[in-house]
């Protein structure tokens, strides 16, 4: 997937909170739009114990070239 796409999640009206599934069987889940960090190689996913204080406790550092889908999750 290209990372101009995961520019466009990141930045849609409203956000939408999204899952990026790899082709390793991993996923992460993006929350926030700040909790994603685009880069033209690597995506730098922010992870959390919590979402709701939009501070992450470690980063997931993935290649665009693995993801193989991305899903809308459902908000509350």
């Amino acid at each position: 997937m290209r990372p101009e796409d995961i520019r466009e999640l990141r930045e849609a009206e409203p956000f939408v909170p999204f899952r990026i599934c790899l082709t390793d069987g991993k996923s992460y889940d993006v929350p926030h739009r700040d909790f994603v960090m685009i880069a033209r190689n690597v995506i730098d996913i922010g992870l959390a114990r919590t979402t709701g204080e939009g501070i992450y406790d470690q980063i997931a550092r993935i290649s665009p070239l693995h993801i193989v889908r991305v899903e809308n999750l459902q908000t509350a």
